[in-house]
């Protein structure tokens, strides 16, 4: 236990450095920034929490994006007419029904999870826009958005947490998904249902696309529904959060704490080169060596550590 609370003061020392660096270098950057940063961070956070369970499942998607939309579009609909409830049950029902239609689809067809996401990405852009109508967005009243707003939008993403950590560190059927992700063969010729697990994986996402559809039309009062796939742009900074959690789950193995770490490095790294006045192709670009540098300094210290195994075995 000591030794597990060391490892994850260590791994803090990451975004707190990141942080001190930018504020430092950075004349508009500091602490006022803090309140903004973790903003920020929550949504892709809660997004690479779904992402990690299908990852885990051996699956890859490109549709989260699109139907947190779809949800967000719907609890903005709802709230129209019940308020409060209408908010949460539309974020929710429409979350899960984005997902339910995934996993049936993946089940009944047998087609690859990424190929199914990227035509349910289509189809849910188009219906997120149909239902905003000619503004092109939907707006919530300003009593509503104060649920999912900062400090709010925090709690809701440490709640995300919790749940992940049970679904996966406490429930058998966390441990079937990570059995099917890393052999998935074995796991047959043991009794699992493969499939199964992934269709439950699927419609797992859908709660926590919930979570994000909520932060999402709250975090302005309003969600865009956009097309020809822009809502792809929403996956990659999860996906980015979850491969750099993998890379350090050999330091502490508690998946949603490091995908918070990463979420907070790469949204530091983002505020902070606007801080710095950087274009957003440059950032683009310094994130993407930053990511390079992160997993290939991972890769190398394992085969350092594995030469080192091997010149004491010799």
């Amino acid at each position: 236990m000591k030794n597990s609370i060391i490892k994850i003061m260590e791994l803090l020392i990451l975004p707190v450095g990141l942080f001190i660096f930018f504020s430092l270098i950075a004349g508009g950057f500091g602490l006022h920034s803090l309140p903004i940063i973790l903003s920020q961070s929550m949504l892709p956070v809660v997004i690479g929490l779904g992402l990690c369970v299908l990852m885990n499942a051996g699956l890859m998607d490109f549709s989260m994006g699109a139907r947190s939309v779809f949800g967000a579009t719907i609890g903005g609909v709802f709230s129209q007419g019940y308020g409060v409830v209408g908010l949460l049950l539309g974020c929710f029902l429409g979350a899960m029904f984005a997902a339910v239609i995934m996993a049936v689809i993946y089940r009944l067809f047998r087609i690859p999870a990424m190929v199914i996401s990227i035509g349910i990405l289509l189809v849910y852009e188009v219906l997120a826009a149909k239902l905003v109508g000619s503004s092109g967005y939907i707006r919530i009243d300003k009593s509503l958005f104060v649920i999912g707003s900062y400090p709010y939008n925090v709690i809701i993403t440490l709640a995300a947490g919790v749940l992940f950590y049970v679904l996966s560190y406490r429930m058998r059927i966390g441990c079937y998904i990570t059995a099917v992700g890393n052999d998935e063969k074995m796991c047959k010729n043991v009794g699992i249902n493969a499939d199964k697990v992934k269709f439950v994986a699927i419609i797992l996402t859908g709660v926590f696309c919930s979570f994000s559809s909520l932060l999402m039309l709250c975090y302005s009062g309003s969600v865009t529904a956009s097309t020809d796939m822009g809502t792809m742009n929403l996956v990659f900074k999860p996906i980015m959060c979850v491969i750099l959690a993998r890379h350090l789950r050999k330091y502490v193995d508690c998946m949603p704490f490091l995908i918070l770490i990463g979420g907070l490095c790469i949204t530091i790294i983002f505020n902070g080169f606007i801080a710095l006045g950087f274009g957003e192709a440059l950032q683009d670009i310094i994130l993407g060596l930053f990511m390079i540098g992160v997993l290939g300094s991972t890769a190398l210290s394992e085969q350092l550590q594995r030469w080192k195994r091997h010149k004491q075995i010799a």
